[in-house]
Formats: structure tokens, C-alpha cells, sequence
């Protein structure tokens, strides 16, 4: 039927370009962007999932660097615990070689010096020892590491410090429990460790002032004593320095699955979000065609009304 008021092969040309264009709107902005998803209404249940998968990625991504600075803490208390260790050790030797006999007063003296320096080294890197204004070893010290999903990895520290004393239970590296007596001849002895030289001297600098420290070994007694001591320290520092390796061991594992775990989140996301080059690259050729082919369908379908002219002459 020939009519002039409505040009349904137009419409239908029109409709068909309105929808096409759409799809090639929708198709150049997939491969302008990369994503097959770029708004809730190209994907509603999709972008939801695609968005909490991103969240949990991000967020573990976040979580090795928070296990990476506690990976740095430890090897920062590790290498400054090491240093302390070494001067202990040093400090027993000094101390087995003032229990015997053959020694003279000048050089129990001479070894007391080192003996102090030593300790007085070991107080100050305990008490200074620092990682981002975190002081961890001159005390007793616990750090929650979170590593995503409300989960924390519990550092526990033990004091470093030689001066503990009357400390609840096994926390700290000297193994000082309570307060010592005066069995190594140290007067006036109350703490694990003391070195300040505040005290007058007994044999064999019995009559000079401040000339030795609570800790020390001018006597045989003395030095007895400090290797006792000193031994229980060693094992305590001993045992402090493996729980730090064995977290870094842990954290270092943490780390490994944090990461391979947001590496496949983003593959589960890249896969419902990101585009298909090779199918959108297709769907824009598609409507390309579609829209040249509609635009001159809409040429001839104008053009058909004017066949109507003919049955007016």
C-alpha cells in the first residue's frame, strides 16, 4: 500500500540506526577503555563482583607492604641483636679469664675496663636500636601485623635491655626474674645487669670512688658470677634471635601468598571486566556495516514516496 503519512521502511531504517548506533557506541568505548564493563548498566551482577574482587586485590597488595616493613623491623633487631651477642660473648671471655688465680690486681682492672665499656655498649644499642620511632628492644614490645581480611600476625618481642629486673615470667633476654642478691660480690646489686660506675671500689681498688660499676669483675667472685650470668644471657639472646628468624620465615611466605593471591583476584576480575579486543573489534565492524547499510536503505525508502507523485499527474 502506497501512503505518504507513514514511511514504515524509514522508521524502520531510523529504529535500526538508533539501535546500531548504540552498539557502536558501546563497542568504541570497550576498546577505547579496555573494559567490557564501564558502567552498572553494562553488566550489573557483573561489576559488583568485578569491583570486590579489585577491593580484595588492592587490599592484599597492601598487606605484603605491611608484612615487607615487618620483614625490615625483624632484620633491623636481628642484625642489632647479633652486635649485642657478640659483645656478651666477648664479655664472658673477659669474665672466665678474671676467675682465675694467676691474675694481679692491675689486670683485673684492665679487663674490668673493656668488661664495662662492653656492657655499657649493650645497654645503649638496646635502649637506641629503632625502626620508624618503633622502640623494640630496649623493651618488652608486641606488633600486630595486619595482612587483609581482618587478619594480624602477632610479633612478640623480648626486652633487650641489661638493667630488667623483677620481670613477670620469660620476657626478656637477660632471663632476669626477680631481684638479684649479692652473690657476686656486686654491692647493692637490683638489677639483671648494671653497668654506671657509681660504686666505691672493693679488692683490689678498695679505696677509690666511683671506680667500678654493680657489674663487674675485679674479684674472682665477681667473675664467677658474671659468667653465670652471662650464659643465661647468651641462650636468651640465643633463642630471641632464632623467633626472629622464624617470623621472618613466616612473613616471607605471607608475602608470597598475598602476592599470588591479588595476581589471580585481578585474573578472575580481568576476565569478567576487561575487554575482548578480538569480539569488540568484530562487533565494531559489525555496525559499522549495519549503519552504512541502514543509511542508504533510509536514501530509498525516502526515495519510494515519491512514487506516490506519479499517480497524481
Amino acid at each position: 500500500m502506497n501512503t505518504v503519512n507513514s514511511n514504515i521502511s524509514a522508521l524502520t531504517s531510523i529504529n535500526s540506526l538508533r539501535v546500531n548506533s548504540r552498539n557502536m557506541s558501546q563497542a568504541m568505548e570497550r576498546l577505547s577503555t579496555g573494559k567490557r564493563i564501564n558502567s552498572g548498566a553494562d553488566d550489573p551482577a557483573g561489576m559488583v563482583i568485578s569491583t570486590r574482587l579489585q577491593a580484595f586485590a588492592r587490599a592484599d597488595r597492601v598487606a605484603v607492604s605491611n608484612a615487607n616493613d615487618a620483614i625490615s623491623v625483624l632484620q633491623t633487631w636481628s642484625a642489632a641483636g647479633q652486635n649485642m651477642l657478640d659483645a656478651v660473648m666477648r664479655m664472658k671471655e673477659l669474665a672466665v679469664l678474671g676467675a682465675t688465680d694467676t691474675l694481679q690486681g692491675f689486670n683485673r682492672l684492665a679487663l674490668d675496663a673493656e668488661y664495662f665499656q662492653l656492657g655499657a655498649e649493650w645497654t645503649r644499642i638496646a635502649a637506641n636500636t629503632r625502626w620508624n620511632e618503633i622502640v623494640g628492644m630496649g623493651q618488652n614490645t608486641t606488633l600486630n601485623i595486619h595482612v587483609g581480611n581482618r587478619q594480624d600476625i602477632q610479633i612478640f618481642n623480648k626486652s633487650w635491655n641489661p638493667a630488667d629486673q623483677n620481670a613477670a615470667g620469660d620476657n626478656n633476654v637477660t632471663g632476669a626474674t626477680a631481684v638479684a642478691g649479692d652473690t657476686d660480690n656486686n654491692a647493692t646489686k637490683t638489677l639483671a645487669f648494671e653497668f654506671i660506675r657509681d660504686l666505691a671500689g672493693v679488692a683490689p681498688n678498695p679505696t677509690t670512688a666511683n671506680s667500678r660499676s654493680a657489674d663487674h669483675i675485679q674479684s674472682r667472685a665477681a667473675s664467677n658470677e658474671a659468667v653465670t650470668k652471662l650464659d643465661t644471657a647468651i641462650a636468651g639472646m640465643t633463642k630471641e634471635l632464632a623467633n626472629y628468624g622464624s617470623y621472618i620465615n613466616r612473613l616471607e611466605i605471607t608475602v608470597d601468598n598475598l602476592s599470588g593471591r591479588a595476581t589471580q583476584l585481578d585474573a578472575s576480575r580481568s576476565k569478567i571486566e576487561d575487554s575482548n579486543y578480538a569480539t569488540e573489534s568484530t562487533e565494531l565492524s559489525r555496525t559499522q556495516i549495519i549503519a552504512q547499510a541502514a543509511t542508504a536503505i533510509l536514501a530509498q525508502a525516502n526515495a519510494s514516496q515519491q512514487s506516490v507523485l506519479a499517480l497524481l499527474q
